[in-house]
Parts: structure tokens; sequence; C-alpha cells
């Protein structure tokens, strides 16, 4: 066993900035994970009179590929602490590059399920504007549960194939998606870019044109209550979804300026302990996302604030936003919202 790598190892690993990076990791982690099973729940919830059937199966497949992800990089942070706790030798710190490669390609799947989860969404949103006449209707439950599944297809295939051709071998002192395998730029951040911009297009012309037809609707007095509930509820799932996919955005963003900033230090991966610390500070941006997406669909929706108790007081956020209609408008959208059950 190699002396001197046990030492970087320890050297890194003990460090108390890095120590404290995983403490954070842990706490953000549990309670974003707290907070988004109980936004899929009342989402998948027959109970809560909020959304299509359609859109709320989707928004499941998404908060549930969060998890997944918040989870591994829960266990990561914890693993990693327990280490620092119970260690008996420098060479505890050491990571099996196997296992680590294993690890990089089991925490990178999920990310690129939440890209092309997004992309569904976005894609059922604009069949649903433009057969927003009768898309109310729709009860797809299966559809929705395969067209959802199709997300994991592409992540977990290359995953697999990535894990199949594992060739690593030896111990590293430090692990991470960067030091795992070869980096490619491209597939890690462009190809989401691209992809979620072109998400959050599709969600911001489904928003534009959802309240430019209400409007019209409303000023004509054309009278298709269905069309009318289902205008509103793309409209309301647009508030939702559009700042939710632009913060995913402002994340890989925010991950491609320190990937930048570590490219111009010189000397940086001379530097195993400054290498780290920015790295692991770059991985706080997922922690805090799925904290904000889950506040996001709770603040956003009364549904969801009504049911979650420490919201439950301030009426702000749990008084639904009423149009102007009469008696007849109100009961026809009761009876469509209930149809979703």
């Amino acid at each position: 066993m190699n002396l001197t790598q046990c030492e970087e190892a320890y050297d890194y690993n003990a460090n108390p900035y890095i120590v404290l990076v995983f403490c954070v990791v842990c706490v953000l982690n549990v309670m974003g994970i707290v907070l988004t099973l109980h936004v899929t729940r009342l989402l998948l919830s027959s109970q809560v009179e909020v959304f299509h059937i359609n859109l709320r199966i989707l928004f499941g497949n998404l908060s549930i590929c969060l998890c997944i992800r918040s989870a591994l990089t829960l266990y990561r942070a914890a693993r990693h602490l327990y280490v620092v706790i119970s260690w008996t030798s420098h060479c505890d710190f050491l990571q099996s590059a196997k296992m680590c490669t294993l690890q990089s390609e089991l925490n990178a799947a999920p990310v690129f399920v939440l890209v092309f989860a997004y992309l569904i969404i976005a894609i059922e949103r604009c069949i649903a504007t433009i057969m927003y006449k009768t898309y109310e209707k729709r009860r797809d439950v299966l559809l929705s549960i395969i067209i959802a599944l199709l997300s994991w297809v592409h992540p977990v295939v290359t995953m697999a194939i990535a894990i199949h051709g594992n060739t690593s071998t030896g111990e590293r002192p430090y692990c991470s998606s960067m030091t795992a395998k070869a980096f490619n730029f491209t597939e890690v951040f462009v190809l989401p870019i691209v992809v979620l911009v072109i998400s959050t297009m599709m969600y911001s012309a489904v928003w534009r044109f959802c309240v430019i037809k209400q409007r019209l609707t409303l000023s004509t007095q054309q009278h298709n209550l269905s069309g009318r509930f289902q205008l509103g509820e793309n409209i309301r799932a647009s508030k939702i979804v559009i700042p939710n996919a632009f913060l995913f955005i402002v994340v890989t963003l925010v991950n491609i300026a320190v990937l930048g900033i570590m490219n111009i230090i010189p000397n940086l991966s001379n530097n195993l302990k400054l290498f780290g610390i920015l790295k692991e500070l770059s991985s706080l941006t997922f922690p805090i996302y799925i904290n904000l997406y889950a506040w996001i669909f709770i603040l956003g929706c009364s549904s969801l604030a009504k049911r979650t108790w420490f919201i439950r007081r301030f009426q702000r956020f749990t008084t639904e936003a009423r149009q102007n209609e009469g008696p007849y408008t109100s009961n026809h959208f009761n009876m469509l919202t209930n149809y979703w059950k």
C-alpha cells in the first residue's frame, strides 16, 4: 500500500472544510428528501385536487428521480463522515478506484434522467395546450407511466455500459466524478443545457399562449368551460415548472463556472486539498436545488400548502386565487377536478 497516497487521502478527507461541506450536504439532502417525498405523496394522492392525472404522474417521476439522486449523495457524504469518525489508520481514507467509478456513474444517471423528464413534461404540456378543449377528459395513466419510464432508458443504459466496462484498479485518495473517469465536457454539461433551454422555451410558449387565449375567451364570452379549465390548469402548472426548470439550468451553469475556475487555476491538480474543496462546494448545488424544488411546489400551489402543517397558518399561500365566475362555472370546474381523482 502506498503510504504517500494514505497521507494525501487523510490530508484531504480529514480537512475541516471538507467535513463541514459534507455535514451541510447531509442536512440539506435529508430536508430535501423529506419535503420532496411529502410533495410526491400529495401529487399522487387521489384526495388532492391539483393538476391533471397525466401531469401528476410525470411530476411524480421528476420528484422520485430527485430523491434517488439525493439519497445517493447522502450516502456518499454520510460514509465519508463515518470514516472521519471511526478511522484507525490514514489508509482507511483510501477508496477503491472501481467503487469510485461505480459511485460516479450511479450519481450521474439521475441527473440525465431529470433532463429528459423535464423535456417529457414540456411535450405533455404542449399536447395539453393543443388539445385544451378536450384534454381534461383524458385519463392515460398507463401511457403516462410508460412515457415517464422512457426518461430512464438512455441514462440507465449508458450507466450499465460504463459499469460493465469498468476496468479501474487500485485505490484513490479522493473520489469524485472528475477523478473517477475521463471527463467529457460536452456530454456532462452542453447537451443537458441545450435540452433544458429547449424545454424551458416550450414551457414559456405554453404559458404565454394560455394566458392570451384565456383573456380572449373571457373578453369574447366564449363559454367553453372545459377549455377554460384546461387553459387555467396549464397556466398554474407553468408557474411551477418554469421556475424549477430555470433553477436546474442555473445549477448546471454554476457547475460549469466552478469547472472553468478549476481549469484556470495553475497547478490545481497538484493541490488535492484545494481541488477537493472546490469540487465539493459545487456539489452543494443539488442539495440546495431539491429543497427549492419542493418549496416551489408547496408555495406555488395552495392545495399543497394547506396540507403542509407549518404553512397552513399563512392564508396567503393556502387561499386559491379565483376567477370571476358564476355558480355553474365553479361547479363545472369542481366536477372536472374530481374527474382526475
